[in-house]
């Protein structure tokens, strides 16, 4: 039991995170945060409840103030009985849940009843408006996503007598639950039923307003494309034929009434629809009107061109007919081509297309950053390379369409796609990446200004443009990553094609959820993969210079295009070891996700070592992962532990890789951690040593393997060294804090690094 605080903002737990410990709120408050719900806990609340039946926070934990916990270390839910047993803290824990619950239940009821009036009001007015406007005559304006828009699915709804149970038990006091729960095995049962019900009321509550999120655009969005302004139009349209239009103004004063209460929406876009709606001046009716507005629909409908969807995007992109014209001839010349010749003229007509697919593609960009994307058809553009639907298919082309609206899966604190990720730069919330000379933009910049490129004057304002950084990493990120993901570089081509589609898009469709599930699987087992060594320094209260292990998780981006494999393209995002790695993936991946992610987590691991070891990442006398192994790569015919098998093997692994250590490496980290892991072993023991010691298994792994011969006196060897590290790290906190030090989240961290 620790007592830590929190500064205001601070995340506390993280959701996805292995559970370490539950914390008791004993002042300030907390930010429960899953992927779409938020709520707050209060004092007396205990975090990390929710989900504590599988050993893993499922939200995020954040100090809304500066806040006060009191930590209880638990992995297991039989943790909980070694606590209830040295005290009372029983019935407080069950009071806890209870508070907790009753404040998720509040949430979800408030929640459920506004997804339900949403799609009540949502369908009545699309029927309304349909009827209305035979009623009156008018031409109907149809919304095609009315057609595939449904009710919330049913099958996760919470059983009323759940929420009638725990509407009563939240009521009990503390000397109620004192009386009624003698028994610690019934505290357990009750606070881990409690943890379960609150999962469940989260993950619900997310399915809610995930459907909300997704669908609230069929009522008012920044488009226009939505019911309200198809009632806006039928208004004014009925303005000109009909004296009485009560029944249309009706419909719209409901609409307002819904998207000014509900909070669905943000509400300086309900103030100005709202307000373009209140100040619009609507004709008066009369004969000749009505007759003027009639020639006039009809002039406009026989006037009305369908746009293809690959003309909408290069008129979004500001083209020209005759550029478009090109673009469009060359597009259909090579639809005729096979897509995987590689002579001269398929050659010299991939490459036109790639470099017109980059320019129309940077054009967008632009346009969309300062105005918006206009339409789905734009987004699927900047999102998945999609530009024409015969070149895609016709299926697939709809599938995309679909997927447009789940973009928000494919967003998390650390996944991005690439619109997204170019957003986040032109913002300023990231720098753009290194470059393939491993440049940085600002060594970019400066080298630019040195040859001559860009004028001394102006280097101020390429440093602090936002569009110039944005569009050099579309120049160089962009162009290099969309070729190394797709898994055919020879013949690579960004526009989307139907021959690039394996299976359906719904399928290889890659979000934030998948990404982090990959990535935690890896972390399962090489739990040290991510930590970093950053320093500590307290020198007021005894801590002169400390190494700290913290956790960094990697950025990920998903490039617009359908691929097969993975990029590690940069180790930290800056010269600061506290940066996060960039990771790439193709939205739309054709390979097992989880096989790519080992491999690049693999590199990771690699290129990591080396920038910290510096010029002396290969020197045998400064001991770490890349010296040692280049080493035993090296000299490994004279190494007298390796069988003449073993070093057979070792030269055929080494030719394969073209005599690259690094890819040797990443095929040894594959086996260790699909096949090692497991106890099957795959690596000699030169191997095995270098490996567990700069990538140990993690407590479970090594729980489950520890009678094995293989490993047995590694972990023996481990455990005394982490033993000794711990004592020591205990009597310096204990010093620290006789001095007046606090024990803040990243002393704490460091400290669990040591359980894991």
């Amino acid at each position: 039991m620790a007592n830590i605080t929190y500064k205001k903002g601070s995340i506390i737990y993280k959701a996805g995170d292995r559970m370490k410990e539950v914390g008791l709120v004993v002042s300030g408050s907390v930010y429960q945060k899953s992927q779409y719900m938020q709520g707050v806990l209060e004092a007396g609340h205990l975090l990390g409840l929710a989900g504590c039946n599988q050993a893993v926070y499922v939200c995020d934990y954040i100090a809304r103030e500066d806040t006060l916990i009191c930590s209880f270390p638990y992995k297991t839910p039989m943790d909980l009985m070694d606590i209830f047993q040295k005290s009372e803290y029983g019935s407080v824990f069950i009071l806890a849940a209870l508070k907790q619950t009753d404040v998720l239940l509040h949430d979800y009821r408030r929640i459920r009843d506004i997804a339900k009036e949403f799609y009540n009001i949502t369908v009545a007015a699309y029927r309304d408006y349909k009827y209305l406007c035979e009623k009156y005559s008018v031409a109907e304006v149809e919304m095609q996503r009315m057609e595939h828009f449904s009710a919330i699915d049913s099958k996760n709804a919470i059983p009323e007598w759940q929420e009638l149970y725990y509407e009563k038990f939240v009521k009990f006091g503390l000397d109620d639950l004192k009386d009624l729960f003698t028994c610690n095995e019934l505290c357990l049962g009750t606070i881990g039923m409690a943890g379960t019900f609150m999962q469940s009321l989260v993950q619900r509550m997310d399915e809610l307003l995930n459907y909300l999120e997704k669908s609230k655009s069929l009522l008012m969005s920044e488009k226009k494309n939505d019911l309200f302004q198809l009632f806006f139009d039928l208004e004014n349209r009925v303005s000109f034929i009909s004296e009485d239009k009560s029944d249309v103004k009706e419909w719209m004063e409901k609409l307002i009434a819904f998207v000014e209460q509900s909070g669905l929406f943000a509400k300086n876009l309900v103030t100005e629809r709202v307000g373009e709606y209140r100040n619009f001046v609507f004709a008066e009716y009369s004969e000749e009107g009505a007759k003027q507005a009639e020639a006039q629909w009809n002039e406009e409908e026989e006037e009305e061109e369908q746009l293809t969807c690959f003309e909408q995007i290069l008129n979004f992109a500001g083209y020209s007919e005759e550029d478009k014209a090109e673009f469009d001839a060359k597009l259909k010349e090579f639809a005729e081509l096979d897509r995987t010749a590689t002579d001269g003229d398929a050659r010299s007509l991939r490459k036109w297309l790639t470099n017109a697919f980059y320019t129309c593609y940077k054009a967008c960009a632009k346009n969309a950053l300062t105005q918006g994307v206009s339409n789905d058809i734009i987004s699927m553009f900047l999102h998945f390379g999609f530009m024409d639907v015969s070149f895609a298919g016709e299926e697939n082309a709809e599938a995309l369409l679909d997927l447009v609206d789940e973009l928000l899966a494919c967003k998390s604190e650390e996944v991005f796609t690439f619109f997204d990720w170019i957003r986040s730069i032109y913002e300023g919330e990231n720098e753009p990446s290194i470059n393939e000379l491993d440049m940085d933009y600002r060594k970019f910049v400066k080298e630019g200004v040195r040859m001559g490129d860009i004028p001394a004057d102006q280097e101020k304002i390429y440093l602090e443009d936002p569009w110039k950084k944005t569009e050099y990493e579309l120049d160089n990120l962009f162009h290099s990553g969309g070729k190394l993901t797709c898994g055919h570089i020879t013949t690579f081509c960004p526009i989307l094609s139907e021959d690039d589609i394996i299976g359906s898009p719904e399928n290889m469709f890659v979000t934030a959820a998948k990404v982090r599930e990959a990535i935690d699987r890896v972390r399962d087992i090489d739990f040290s993969l991510f930590y970093r060594e950053l320093m500590f320094s307290d020198k007021e209260k005894g801590i002169n210079s400390e190494y700290l292990n913290k956790e960094i998780l990697p950025q990920v981006i998903l490039m617009p295009n359908a691929g097969s494999l993975g990029m590690m393209w940069q180790v930290t995002a800056g010269t600061r070891n506290n940066t996060p790695a960039r990771f790439m993936l193709p939205i739309l991946c054709s390979a097992d996700l989880q096989e790519i992610m080992i491999t690049n987590c693999g590199r990771y691991r690699w290129e990591m070592c080396r920038k910290i070891q510096g010029a002396r990442w290969n020197d045998i006398t400064t001991p770490s992962l890349t010296s040692e192994y280049s080493d035993y790569l090296q000299y490994f015919r004279k190494n007298f532990e390796l069988s003449p098998e073993a070093k057979e093997k070792v030269h055929n692994a080494i030719k394969r890789a073209r005599n690259s250590f690094r890819e040797v490496f990443v095929k040894d980290y594959e086996n260790w951690i699909k096949f090692e892991a497991k106890g099957s072993f795959r690596l000699n023991k030169v191997a095995r040593n270098i490996i567990f010691t700069y990538c140990p298994f993690s407590v479970g792994i090594r729980g489950e393997l520890r009678d094995n011969p293989m490993f047995q006196e590694k972990f023996q060897r481990y455990d005394i060294q982490v033993a000794k590290k711990v004592k020591k790290l205990n009597t310096l906190y204990a010093r620290y804090q006789e001095k007046g030090g606090e024990i803040t989240p990243d002393l704490q961290e460091n400290m669990d690094f040591y359980s894991l």
